[in-house]
């Protein structure tokens, strides 16, 4: 069979089963992102995509990266394809190391990958499959090369667009910021992530844009298209000053592309008392209201995205500069948590901020802290200075006697390893409390100092 533009394809042709309950059936064509957290995340995804294709006289690639290697690849295709060694042997699936790849000689080059993937389809359809669906893994993609593979990436959505292909692009949410996640979802037509439990597939505004010039509006989309609310032309016009509390549910909610916001709203009237205990709510909170997994997703992002803009605001500045700057930070991700969360804050030599980590949880009024931990992970990141942050969830910062002597016991294994501890910051309701600030973080370096020349 030679390689066929799909627009020349009968509908009936066109669809082919994804394996992927989120997804379903999709034409040809169709080139999805999918972003994950663990290795068993890729492969729920992954091994029923490819299993549908093998039962559906597809070829399949599977490019893989370091995890899950090549062999883990196989061996949990044979766990779910019995007779997998015989679509491996006569070369219906072969699965592909990213060196051997995308990186041959070392380098990754673009128009030599996108040739192969054409050369790979002529010879499937040469030798009878219906078509190719493929995958690639880019936790291999160093920084330097980010800009180079989201080209690719958008050409690979031309080509693609055309023939008889399925493609899904993996990537890792640990090593992607905000700015990759949006840049990549951009450069495909649409993108899976895990919300709640629940994947979710989520279309590219380019995709919807397309469909909405073809006639295929959904009703939640012919809204978009409609006059605004009363509650949206106030808050244009003035922001939210003069809205209750309801008012900006109604508001938030409006917005959410569903038909369903009048039964929505109801829930959420029910569940929460105001704007702040909806939008801290936990996904399983939530779920417990009654929300549909995309409405959760949805009130989730409208939570994060403020915190994932501070976070980026403090990692900005040149160096760390006080102890209001980090609760400026931390407080709006902090305030509404139900049990005390120990922060360490990594900053080099240059009093700059490396990293920002959760170390420990506690209960409602007591967290376990083992210094040790804090060691190893101070080493880990190579830090030179530290900033501990936890939170009273009953809203007084002061400190208790077990938070002064843990400060105390930490500021001297840090003088020990020559890591200086330079605040321990408690965050309560709309105030804190800074060690450093009130002199205790400088009372215990000279008690350290005393103890060590008495000691002479």
């Amino acid at each position: 069979m030679a390689l066929q533009d799909i627009t020349t394809l009968p509908p009936e042709e066109k669809n082919r089963k994804t394996g992927i309950d989120a997804v379903g059936a999709v034409p040809w064509g169709t080139h999805l992102c999918c972003f994950y957290d663990t290795k068993q995340d890729l492969i729920d995804i992954l091994v029923p995509y490819f299993k549908a294709g093998l039962e559906n006289n597809e070829s399949c690639i599977w490019v893989t990266s370091k995890t899950p290697d090549v062999k883990e690849a196989e061996k949990a295709m044979r766990k779910a394809v019995p007779d997998f060694a015989q679509y491996l042997e006569r070369g219906q699936i072969e699965i592909i190391p990213h060196t051997d790849w995308y990186l041959k000689d070392g380098v990754f080059n673009q128009q030599r990958v996108l040739s192969a993937w054409i050369d790979k389809l002529n010879r499937a359809l040469a030798t009878g499959y219906d078509g190719m669906r493929v995958t690639g893994n880019t936790s291999w993609l160093e920084k330097r090369d980010w800009e180079k593979f989201t080209d690719y990436e958008e050409e690979v959505n031309n080509v693609i667009g055309k023939y008889r292909m399925l493609a899904i692009c993996t990537y890792s949410l640990g090593s992607c910021g905000a700015s990759e996640i949006l840049d990549v979802a951009s450069k495909h037509q649409s993108a899976l992530i895990k919300q709640a439990g629940d994947w979710v597939l989520t279309r590219s505004s380019e995709r919807k844009q397309a469909e909405e010039s073809q006639g295929m509006n959904s009703p939640a989309q012919s809204r978009e298209q409609g006059p605004l609310t009363p509650l949206q032309k106030r808050f244009i016009k003035s922001g939210l000053e003069g809205f209750n509390d309801k008012e900006v549910v109604e508001l938030l909610l409006s917005l959410y592309p569903c038909g369903r916001q009048s039964q929505i709203r109801k829930r959420v009237s029910k569940a929460f008392k105001n704007v702040r205990e909806l939008l801290s709510a936990s996904p399983q909170e939530l779920r417990q209201a009654g929300l549909p997994p995309r409405a959760i997703t949805y009130i989730r992002l409208m939570h994060d995205i403020p915190a994932q803009v501070l976070r980026e605001k403090i990692f900005e500045r040149s160096v760390y500069a006080s102890s209001q700057e980090i609760f400026d930070y931390l407080y709006y991700s902090m305030r509404d948590l139900k049990k005390e969360v120990f922060k360490v804050i990594y900053l080099n030599k240059r009093d700059q901020i490396i990293d920002v980590v959760d170390l420990f949880e506690g209960t409602l009024d007591i967290i376990p802290i083992r210094p040790r931990e804090i060691v190893d992970s101070a080493i880990k990141h190579n830090a030179s200075f530290l900033i501990f942050v936890h939170n009273h969830p009953s809203g007084d910062p002061a400190p208790s006697r077990t938070d002064k002597q843990l400060t105390r016991d930490l500021v001297f294994i840090g003088n020990v390893l020559q890591i200086r501890v330079l605040d321990h910051i408690i965050i309560g309701e709309n105030r804190y409390f800074s060690f450093a600030d009130e002199g205790l973080i400088q009372k215990y370096e000279d008690d350290f100092l005393n103890i060590k020349i008495r000691r002479i």
